[in-house]
């Protein structure tokens, strides 16, 4: 499972390792309903965590939960606001990210054998009321792109920058080559900047199925280019500002199968998951940018990988990376890992960046599990991270799912 495009943590650790520690909170909506996905998509702050509530297959839009970490840690968070759209937009819920006080959710409306989408989809922007985060709450403002067409799923996948410029993929658009939209602010609204497309994108590849974004550089997951190898495009944003244009450089490797499935960034280090590499263990590849700049390569710095996980489990359907006290870190979601007895209970692990620089690690330096984790929970079929802490969503756990924060 991923961000809509529908492939779809007490801790076992090893003692050196500080980051993301112990499972610090669960956090469940205060509605509860069955197969409600509540922890499909997930996003965070040092002291806010956002996480998606959508199950595509029963609901037409969903809603999104914002928790504030209390002034004695996340232990006994609950929910303080549940975000919806004013327009009941289908797909609400696909996708989500965070910046400070602004909340941007996707609502991708993708199509399937059963129905035709009715839209191109839409991205919502909430941003934090002067009271702060509490109750019901419709959006500040709704984004579309300029040529949408119907069936577009634009808002799969979401991200925002540090200078609130918002990032869109819409992975079916022009016949499932894919696209990618970026708004920057203006004013209290928001302008469409760029279409980003990639120069060898065909019929299936679905550019734009994940997106992030760091500084001036934007980066996309085009999951099923090269017969589903798939490949990472990276767009720099020229020096008279965003506007519409093709990749600097696009990442592949060899042995990758939907390369690019997830994706994240941070400075000069880029995180691409592959589900499918190495004959369907999966891994995420780490990318560094050289000094030159970023250039069209099949090189990465390091693959990280689980023998934990095993073949054909999700390995590196999510991936995030952040840096706290305890150093640089790559996570990676893995849904559909068993433990014990228990199939599909998912996790998520932690690779810490070795003192010389990234290079292949075989093995996590520490696995997270849930506390009451069952079988077929996915945990880790999201996951994000916030200075040391991780959050990783469970949509399947014990109706309507979960999401679980860990820390040191």
């Amino acid at each position: 499972m991923r961000k809509l495009c529908f492939l779809f943590l007490v801790a076992s650790m090893v003692a050196t390792v500080s980051f993301a520690q112990v499972q610090l909170a669960e956090l469940t909506p205060s509605t509860r309903a069955n197969n409600d996905w509540f922890g499909i998509a997930v996003a965070a702050t040092d002291n806010t965590v956002v996480v998606a509530d959508f199950d595509p297959n029963i609901e037409q839009f969903g809603s999104v939960d914002v928790y504030v970490k209390l002034p004695g840690g996340w232990t006994n968070a609950t929910q303080n606001a549940k975000l919806v759209p004013s327009d009941n937009g289908i797909g609400f819920g696909t996708s989500v990210a965070i910046l400070g006080n602004i909340v941007v959710v996707g609502a991708a409306n993708t199509s399937n054998f059963s129905k035709q989408a009715e839209t191109p989809g839409a991205v919502y922007v909430f941003q934090k009321p002067a009271g702060g985060w509490s109750g019901v709450l419709t959006e500040t403002l709704k984004i579309t792109a300029s040529d949408g067409q119907n069936g577009d799923a634009f808002g799969n996948s979401v991200a925002i920058g540090a200078n609130g410029t918002i990032v869109a993929g819409a992975f079916f658009a022009n016949n499932f080559a894919g696209r990618v939209y970026v708004f920057t602010p203006n004013g209290s609204s928001y302008s469409q900047a760029a279409e980003l497309t990639a120069t060898d994108g065909g019929l299936l590849s679905y550019l734009g199925c994940s997106v992030a974004i760091s500084g001036t550089t934007v980066i996309a997951g085009s999951d099923g280019q090269g017969n589903f190898a798939g490949a990472v495009y990276v767009f720099v944003e020229p020096s008279g500002g965003w506007t519409n244009m093709t990749e600097t450089a696009e990442l592949t490797a060899a042995q990758t199968g939907n390369l690019g499935f997830s994706v994240a960034i941070e400075g000069n280090t880029v995180v691409a998951g592959s589900p499918g590499a190495f004959g369907g263990f999966g891994a995420a590849f780490v990318y560094l940018e050289p000094p030159s700049g970023w250039i069209s390569t099949s090189s990465y710095a390091a693959a990280l990988a689980e023998p934990r996980a095993g073949t054909g489990l999700s390995f590196a359907q999510s991936v995030g990376i952040g840096t706290g006290h305890s150093g640089t870190a790559v996570v990676v979601g893995a849904p559909g890992t068993n433990v014990g007895s228990n199939l599909e209970q998912g996790a998520a692990y932690v690779y810490l960046m070795p003192a010389g620089g990234w290079r292949n690690m075989r093995q996590a330096n520490a696995q997270l599990l849930a506390s009451d984790g069952q079988a077929f929970d996915t945990m880790g079929a999201s996951v994000a991270t916030a200075g040391n802490n991780v959050v990783a969503g469970a949509p399947a756990s014990n109706a309507p799912g979960a999401a679980y924060v860990f820390g040191p």
